[in-house]
């Protein structure tokens, strides 16, 4: 038997399973012959779209307006060796409201990218966030291979937020809610009439008005819609006293709305064959909720007892009798009972059983009815992990029941995925088992000493060796927080080995998967549960067992820019010179010749790393620009913010943790006080303002010549507009535009303030080509202009002048006033060099500077891509002496952030970071990954005291 066991190498083992009688672990054989063409396809998929994981480390798990998000990313590909399929992450910061406030691209170098993300004040409030973050390889497999985290962001800015204390209770459909209102200061607020709103998402349920007691407190009752689910409850109250707005999400769990799943292993419960059922209730929350029950046949007789293990999720065993339904009776929290009926039983089929023992084998069943066995037919099992098949085995079902042993050795440690197929390749039955090698990491983190004083330098000694005892060489990143700011539960709930390693295979949320880890007795069946009822990411058989996958979005392994040329008759354009030059802070050229179809690549690019636009240009050997059309593949399919579900994060005002609060009232003060401490003693004195000269657009066709307009718009601020129109470009750049109705009230039209606006493009006024004695209807005109502003592109413009003010309007009113004035059938005036106070005009100057009917030049294409963020530098206070900076108090929440550690070669690092000034504990987290892909984590405590 050839078998390859070296980690991370493909091993697949191909078996010929013989049965020899009933019930008997069958002895495996290696098979002579070629390799069934279900694991061939596997194989060529896998080849074909190898997967990638992403996780990303935050410095802590919650944040307020104005503070920094700092995170590590970490990116592997299937048998978690770092990918070199993408040389960057793309992360949004998605609002509650499911918007994407930011979109950023980070780079990736070995498999590892730095960044972080400011929350700033103009673009982030107080609410719920997401981050997702995926490369653009990582779209091949859908939404849910992305990478999601989700944390609460509190605005220290409102000095009038209200602390509540919320104590809710559920009878029937009636809701009690026991409210106390409190200041900052945890005193009670007092009397006050208040405005209140219930909502389910965006949809209002009621409106009422309420006062406080005297001691804060606000008793409510009201009633849920019957036979509607309420996934996102919120209570919205108004204190008219000083109109502060509060958000109380409501975490209620009606039994009608408790979600109760029963999911057989293997995929079905069949007649007569032992069913091993798990069940999973989850609450309108998103979180599990435990139950208890009892199943019933349609007599009502009781079959079997069952009650959940953890998280809502349980397991019991039965044998489905013919003709039989069965319903689960259930008891809720709170005595409320539940009735399920258990899905669909079949008649005839197979069942897998997957026993995962503490002994070094998992244990292998699969049952058939009789008239699925055969002598002849070939079934194969197959078991794969981390996107390569490490198992395979043809097996004869002929007996009732087939036992064999498949040894874990074969496997990484990771989740098992074990398909069974009939012999047209068919799948019939899935598993998951998660094995664990126990050969991740082991790190270490010396500190000399548990206990230090404020402002003390604390040095750190870290070791990390492998399961054998042989050093690491590896990147790690480390975290240190303030306990008493950061809540320890919030910090460990998921970690690089449990993101990369579970929930990487399984779709949906995962309650606390670090849990599953622990020593607790319960953690290893509970797990087994997990993966019993969890959704996995797996395959559309069908679309690889019937034809060749393709990906749809490329692998970006470097930064490159590539497109194709094709001629006016749309046929690709060969041996043409394709010229790119860059704008902005990278200055380039480069040119190269496209390939017999067309195409061109251009490749060693320095990092984007601010708003670069690039122009390219096809010309002929002789230098001149050819009528051909350029495009570039920008691979910019807009991504739908679809998010998994995740628990709603409970605002820090909601009975609030001390934890929290403390956090919440030093982040602001500490933010103040920093700045003081980097600007220094001189922070005060006025700075010499140097007043530049006008921008110059380039090109203008302004009458009044370079420089002279009430506005410009240069080319800088419009490379920052992105893709948007030319309509959109003026809307959002010009002061004071808008629609609006001109003399008369005639018709809708643009404006500039009190003027009706005329647009000058490349210096030609575009009203010369509008003919109003054809187009009677009064809103015509305006759409006129409105269809020319949007031909363009901001892309196609160079720059935008505002001319309102007589000294700069005269010469064009010189030049266009006839065309004008028979445009409003107003009297011309006759004194040549006359104003018309009514009339704004707005020059704009094209890149192809050929008026306002030459939109898209061609041979000519200009492409801004997305800029890479390079990451800021943390900054923490230095203290070579204790009484330096006598005056500031050192606040930190996120004490030290430090994203690159590299182990040497004896898998030794050292580092070490200054204690801020409150007595407490902090927290470390030091975890990271080698180049093969095995990670490591650690946490360890730190006690800052008075006293050593």
């Amino acid at each position: 038997m050839n078998i390859l066991l070296r980690k991370r190498t493909a091993r697949l083992l191909f078996f010929f399973l013989p049965l020899l009688f009933l019930s008997t672990y069958v002895q495996a054989q290696s098979s002579t012959g070629s390799s069934p063409s279900v694991v061939d396809k596997i194989n060529q998929y896998n080849e074909n779209l190898p997967g990638e994981r992403l996780y990303l480390h935050f410095d802590k798990p919650y944040y307020t307006v104005g503070d920094t998000v700092w995170f590590k990313g970490y990116l592997v590909n299937s048998i978690m060796a770092y990918s070199p399929l993408s040389s960057r992450i793309y992360v949004d910061l998605i609002s509650d409201s499911n918007k994407v406030v930011k979109h950023f691209v980070f780079p990736v170098s070995l498999g590892l990218a730095i960044g972080n993300i400011y929350l700033d004040e103009k673009l982030v409030h107080e609410g719920a966030y997401t981050i997702r973050a995926y490369t653009n390889w990582m779209r091949n497999f859908g939404a849910e291979q992305f990478f999601y985290s989700n944390f609460y962001v509190a605005n220290t800015g409102n000095k009038n937020i209200l602390l509540i204390n919320s104590n809710t209770s559920l009878a029937a459909n009636n809701v009690k809610l026991d409210l106390k209102f409190s200041g900052i200061d945890k005193q009670p607020i007092g009397i006050r009439d208040m405005q209140l709103k219930l909502a389910d998402g965006k949809k209002t349920l009621n409106r009422s008005s309420a006062q406080t007691l005297a001691s804060g407190g606000l008793n409510l009752n009201f009633d849920l819609p019957d036979n509607i689910p309420v996934k996102n409850l919120t209570l919205v109250t108004q204190d008219k006293k000083d109109n502060t707005i509060e958000r109380i999400p409501l975490q209620i769990n009606r039994g009608a709305d408790v979600d109760v799943q029963f999911m057989p292993e293997g995929g079905q419960a069949v007649e007569l064959l032992p069913a091993h059922i798990g069940f999973k209730a989850i609450g309108e929350d998103g979180k599990g909720v435990p139950i208890k029950g009892i199943l019933l046949d349609k007599e009502n007789n009781e079959q079997v007892s069952f009650e959940s293990v953890h998280e809502g999720m349980g397991v019991f065993d039965f044998v489905p009798q013919p003709g039989e339904t069965y319903t689960a009776k259930i008891t809720l929290p709170g005595g409320e009972i539940k009735t399920v009926n258990i899905s669909e039983i079949k008649n005839s089929g197979t069942v897998l059983k997957i026993k995962n023992t503490p002994s070094d084998s998992l244990e292998v069943s699969i049952f058939s009815t009789k008239d699925i066995q055969s002598a002849t037919n070939d079934y194969t099992i197959m078991g794969q992990s981390q996107g390569m098949v490490y198992y395979a085995a043809t097996i004869k079902l002929n007996r009732d029941i087939v036992n064999f042993k498949v040894s874990k050795s074969l496997f990484p440690t990771g989740v098992a995925h074990f398909t069974l197929f009939n012999a047209q390749n068919q799948p019939l039955n899935e598993r998951l088992s998660f094995i664990n090698h126990n050969d991740n990491l082991k790190v270490e983190i010396n500190a000399g000493s548990a206990l230090y004083t404020p402002r003390d330098s604390i040095p750190l000694h870290i070791i990390v060796k492998d399961n054998k005892g042989n050093p690491v060489v590896g990147s790690f990143s480390l975290a240190v927080t303030d306990d008493g700011q950061i809540k320890k539960a919030d910090v460990s709930k998921t970690n690089i080995f449990t993101q990369l390693l579970l929930a990487s295979d399984l779709k949906g949320y995962i309650e606390n998967p670090t849990w599953y880890f622990t020593p607790d007795n319960d953690a290893p069946k509970a797990l087994d549960i997990l993966l019993l009822t969890q959704g996995w990411v797996g395959y559309n058989w069908k679309d690889i067992l019937n034809k060749p996958v393709q990906p749809a979005f490329t692998a970006e392994p470097e930064y490159i820019i590539s497109g194709k040329v094709n001629n006016i008759l749309n046929k690709p354009m060969a041996n043409s010179n394709i010229i790119l030059v860059s704008t902005g802070k990278v200055k380039l050229y480069k040119d190269t010749v496209t390939n017999a179809a067309g195409q061109f690549v251009f490749k060693n690019f320095p990092p984007i790393t601010d708003s670069t636009t690039f122009v390219l240009e096809a010309r002929k050997l002789k230098g001149r620009i050819i009528n051909a059309g350029i495009s570039v593949d920008e691979n910019r399919t807009p991504l739908a913010v679809v998010l998994p579900y995740f628990p709603v994060p409970i605002p820090w005002y909601i009975n609030s943790d001390s934890t929290v609060l403390n956090y919440v009232k030093k982040s602001s003060d500490y933010r103040d006080a920093i700045e003081d401490l980097k600007n220094g003693p001189d922070k005060h004195i006025l700075k010499t303002v140097n007043v530049k000269g006008k921008a110059i657009i380039k090109d203008s066709k302004n009458l009044n010549g370079i420089g002279n307009y009430d506005q410009a718009i240069t080319q800088d601020d419009i490379e920052k507009a992105g893709k948007i129109s030319l309509l959109q470009l003026i809307k959002q750049k010009v002061n004071s535009f808008h629609d609006g109705y001109g003399p008369k009230g005639k018709g809708l039209t643009f404006m500039l303030k009190d003027k009706k606006v005329h647009f000058s493009i490349d210096g030609f006024d575009i009203d010369r080509f509008y003919d109003p004695s054809d187009n009677p209807i009064p809103d015509d005109h305006y759409n006129y202009q409105k269809d020319i502003l949007e031909y363009f592109t901001a892309e196609d413009i160079t720059g935008i002048e505002v001319l309102y003010n007589p000294q700069y309007t005269a010469l064009y009113d010189d030049q266009n006033l006839p065309v004008l004035y028979d445009d409003q059938n107003l009297p011309t005036p006759s004194v040549s060099g006359s104003t018309d106070p009514t009339i704004a005009y707005i020059e704009i100057t094209t890149r192809s500077g050929q008026g306002p009917y030459a939109n898209s030049p061609k041979g000519i294409y200009v492409y801004r891509p997305a800029p890479i963020t390079i990451p800021a530098q943390f900054y923490t206070p230095r203290y070579p002496v204790k009484n330096v900076y006598p005056g500031f108090t050192d606040l930190r929440s996120t004490i030290h952030w430090e994203p690159n550690i590299i182990t040497n070669k004896n898998g030794e690092a050292n580092t070490f970071f200054y204690a801020a000034d409150p007595l407490t504990t902090y927290t470390l987290i030091l975890q990271g990954a080698d180049l093969n892909g095995n990670v490591g984590y650690t946490t360890q405590k730190i006690t800052i005291t008075n006293k050593k």
